[in-house]
């Protein structure tokens, strides 16, 4: 037990727990720069304790001292030379040699705001800025209640696509986003916040924040472009009323004092209707609607359309085809986890098992089910069988029978482009498009073999997706299943916490064909994108959800291939075009842009990632698709930007960059080229081992998208990798280990010396 309870081993003991908790529990990940400096401080700190007092300090050093000096020790002594010096020699040829980790960025996430506000043509004092809706009307009161129910209104039709239906930051554009949409459930956000700091970050967004809260990062809007006054104010008491937070205020401590203690009410107890009713209108009428019918205020914006529980019908089920409705348990799962890439949000972190029972029960009374059994319901589970290996046999199988019967709808590559001309529509006789399926990123609640096993056999009831058990047996469905989940092979998975493109570098010619085998020499990036919901006019949907990267370079020239899986072949006047085009839509040409500063500021800073800003402008590549009617070539320009609010200006020269595209399968690549060094002094110049922000944007041509009504990423990094020099830093490292042999050497001799006394 002395061993355990000594200083050296409690002090090595508090330092690799503290890494482990760094390095591989936090999450997000903490930057290995980062890393590094919480561990010299966590270090300083276990030697200031240790060496608190003399005894502690003699304790803590003494077996140190031994292994240094005593003569028995000679055996650890040499051992502990070669990994001191071993190790100094690692450590430094790991830190000379070219890395590819982006560049530390700190952000404060609530900055101190100013004393005083300009906004709508007036000037708010922010110490004494009170809502005045609260001032007004007491929170008990009707006409608070109405304030609160407008207030929903105007965030469910502005705010829930990146702050979420559970105000938790997830909505299903949020991904997106660096850094994410704030958590209004975290109870370290708003409650902490007076609603005059609410009411300075809505009015001036993203780019009103101080330098320290990275401004050119922020996706949140400039409301008071898009909202009055009053729906500020009533935003804001819907987010406090929703939350169940108090603002934080100066008359906090006294209201406090003055509380009636609110009885704790059992969240799994039985429910009385009047409270199941007040559950719905709270957590699903926005989307759903009061009735039940799919027509709540969000719904108007919303791709794919809110569930109409009035039909009774379900799209993810675990009964037959001969079973028209879902098990409880169906309906259970996607309420408690959600749908991925829809506005529906997972409710298990906000409702009781109870609650969400009786809004299941709610949900069939809406379509006039209710009240009978699974056995009455004539509810069967779906025949599976029993799930084969994935043969290469069978394998060949299920492509053979995919590319028969699935890809006249979700295409040869399974990317969703239809190669059968038809239209397809949902229940409501909305457009809409089949699953790419080479992203489970954006699949529903189908993740593994088995789950591709039951859409395929019972369909996707109110949509085109038929149920297929009439006329494939089972065996033929497991082999497409199995078939299905490999064309996610053919993507590159959406990064997580990677945030560096890197250019590899190769010699002799850049590859300028999309399809040239050179590309597979580049490691390639894929990157979540959203539509444009930041400024008018703005954009709600969006068919192109990821883009893929790669790029190389060579002693002249950098290329970049650009990759954006596009269901629609938008090139105006085309057959395709035709085949895809949207009734009273007048189509635009598909394009697609990399975005980079005009100049590097030597700092984290950089210009605002939605096209720059008058302070920090962006160079803009811009290739946009041909047409055949009106008859156009495709076309790259070099444009100059400076901000929203002001279209891009397209140089008169902009020759030094070249773009060549191809669509195939659901795909557009393009490839990029330009010269490190341009002659133009608005030109970024690239150089090697220098991170360079960059950002991706693409217009859909089939909803007719231009201007700012595009797609879009964050800004992200590109670094041109270095050449390694063997030489130097093979050199450096072997200085390194020499230095701290001799070091260990002298400290081995001091040590010696005193054990000879």
């Amino acid at each position: 037990m002395r061993f355990f309870k000594h200083p050296l081993f409690l002090g090595i003991l508090v330092l690799v727990t503290l890494y482990v908790v760094f390095a591989y529990v936090l999450n997000p990940p903490i930057p290995a720069s980062l890393l590094v400096q919480y561990m010299i401080i966590c270090t300083v700190a276990v030697l200031l304790v240790v060496t608190f007092d003399n005894k502690t300090a003699a304790t803590f050093f003494a077996p140190l001292l031994a292994l240094f000096g005593a003569p028995k020790m000679a055996l650890p002594r040499i051992a502990a030379f070669v990994v001191v010096v071993a190790g100094a020699g690692f450590l430094t040829h790991s830190a000379v040699k070219p890395s590819v980790t982006s560049p530390l960025e700190l952000r404060t996430v609530h900055p101190a705001p100013p004393s005083s506000l300009k906004a709508y043509g007036k000037t708010y004092d922010l110490l004494k800025l009170q809502n005045p809706y609260r001032e007004e009307f007491d929170e008990a009161s009707d006409e608070y209640a109405e304030i609160i129910k407008e207030g929903a209104e105007l965030y469910y039709k502005n705010c829930i696509y990146c702050h979420g239906d559970t105000l938790d930051g997830e909505g299903h554009f949020a991904k997106t986003f660096t850094p994410r949409p704030i958590n209004f459930q975290d109870v370290g956000m708003i409650a902490q916040l007076q609603e005059a700091f609410l009411f300075w970050r809505i009015t001036k967004g993203g780019p009103g924040l101080p330098r320290e809260g990275t401004p050119w990062a922020s996706a949140m809007p400039v409301w008071e472009e898009m909202l009055n006054e009053d729906e500020v104010w009533k935003i804001i008491s819907f987010l406090y009323d929703y939350t169940g937070f108090e603002p934080r205020s100066w008359e906090l401590e006294e209201k406090a004092e003055g509380a009636v203690e609110v009885a704790v009410v059992d969240p799994n107890a039985d429910l009385s209707e009047e409270a199941v009713d007040a559950i719905y209108m709270k957590r699903c009428s926005q989307c759903h609607g009061v009735d039940g019918d799919g027509l709540g205020v969000a719904a108007e914006r919303m791709y794919p359309a809110p569930r109409d529980f009035t039909l009774g019908l379900f799209k993810y089920k675990t009964t037959d085809s001969d079973s028209e409705f879902p098990t409880d348990a169906d309906l259970r799962n996607t309420i408690r986890d959600g749908l991925t890439g829809t506005a529906m949000p997972g409710w298990k972190e906000l409702l009781s098992d109870a609650e969400i029972d009786a809004l299941i029960e709610k949900i069939k009374v809406f379509g006039y089910w209710d009240g009978e059994s699974a056995e009455e319901l004539g509810l069967n589970p779906i025949e599976m069988g029993a799930m084969p290996a994935a043969t290469p046999e069978m394998l060949a199988v299920g492509q053979e029978q995919f590319l028969k019967i699935c890809a006249e709808c979700h295409g040869n590559e399974g990317r969703g482009n239809i190669t059968s001309g038809k239209r397809l529509a949902d229940d409501a006789g909305a457009r809409i498009w089949p699953r790419n399926l080479t992203h489970p990123e954006s699949w529903r609640v189908t993740m593994d073999t088995q789950d591709v096993f039951q859409r395929l056999s019972v369909g996707i009831p109110s949509s085109p997706m038929p149920e297929h058990t009439t006329a494939l047996d089972v065996e033929t469905r497991w082999a497409i299943a199995n078939y299905v989940v490999t064309l996610r092979d053919n993507a590159t998975p959406v990064s997580k916490g990677e945030t560096v493109i890197k250019a590899v570098r190769v010699d002799g010619d850049l590859p300028s064909d999309p399809t040239d085998p050179a590309w597979d020499s580049a490691p390639a990036m894929t990157f979540n994108m959203a539509p444009n919901v930041i400024k008018e006019p703005r954009l709600f949907t969006s068919l192109t959800e990821f883009v893929t990267v790669r790029a190389l370079y060579n002693d002249s020239d950098i290329a970049m291939r650009v990759d954006v899986d596009d269901r629609t072949y938008s090139v105006p006047g085309s057959e395709l075009e035709q085949e895809y085009a949207l009734e009273d839509v007048v189509a635009t040409r598909d394009a697609i842009a990399v975005q980079i500063p005009a100049a590097l500021s030597g700092t984290n800073e950089k210009p605002y990632f939605r096209q720059g800003d008058k302070k920090n402008p962006v160079n803009m590549w811009v290739w946009t698709a041909p047409s055949v009617e009106p008859a156009a070539d495709e076309v790259a320009v070099i444009m100059d930007a400076k901000g929203l609010d002001k279209a891009p200006a397209v140089r008169d020269d902009s020759t030094a960059l070249t773009a060549t595209g191809a669509w195939k399968d659901g795909r557009w690549q393009v490839v990029f080229s330009r010269p490190l060094q341009t002659d133009a002094a608005q030109d970024l110049q690239f150089s090697e081992g220098i991170y360079t922000p960059i950002a991706f944007a693409s217009w859909d041509g089939l909803h007719g998208e231009s201007g700012i009504q595009n797609s879009f990423t964050s800004w992200y990094w590109i670094l041109l990798e270095p050449t390694e020099n063997p030489t130097k830093t093979l050199g450096i490292a072997i200085a390194a280990a020499l230095l701290a042999g001799v070091l260990f050497l002298i400290l081995v001799w001091r040590a010696r010396k005193r054990f000879s006394l």
